[in-house]
């Protein structure tokens, strides 16, 4: 069975204007059954709260939501990429995706402190984590409906 392992999200840079480079990088394992067999990948990115952290954590009842997903071709994009499957272990490093910093802001409020009668504003911190799936697909035979007249 398709097996993801070992995801790291690099450290996120600033890079030009407002925005933040993501890089992402995992494995992937097939078993010698799968090879040749085609899977979808993809990537999104969550914002986590932790303990102590500065905001309070919000409730989903839908679980959580992902605050970015990469997204793949040109010009139509699709929140998934279609790779084959070989047998064995598959290191994949993704290109990097240039994100707004407003996106991946999971804790937008800010602390005020007062440093030698000047106040300083500290934005909260953000904490973020990359979720890799990959999934299989099956289709099924095409079922004609006949006229309801």
């Amino acid at each position: 069975m398709a097996e993801v392992k070992e995801v790291v999200l690099a450290p996120i840079t600033s890079v030009a204007g407002n925005k933040r480079k993501v890089d992402v990088s995992y494995k992937l394992e097939f078993s010698p059954s799968e090879a040749g067999k085609q899977f979808k990948v993809a990537i999104s990115l969550f914002g986590e709260d932790i303990s102590g952290d500065d905001e309070p954590a919000i409730l989903t009842l839908n679980g959580p939501q992902p605050l970015y997903t990469f997204s793949y071709g040109s010009p139509l994009k699709k929140k998934f990429k279609i790779i084959t499957a070989q047998a064995g272990v598959q290191s994949v490093t993704e290109l990097s995706r240039e994100v707004d910093k407003e996106i991946l802001d999971e804790d937008p409020g800010a602390t005020q402190k007062v440093v030698q009668g000047v106040v300083i504003t500290i934005p909260h911190a953000d904490e973020i984590y990359a979720v890799v799936s990959v999934t299989a697909e099956a289709r099924s035979n095409t079922y004609q409906l006949g006229s309801f007249s």
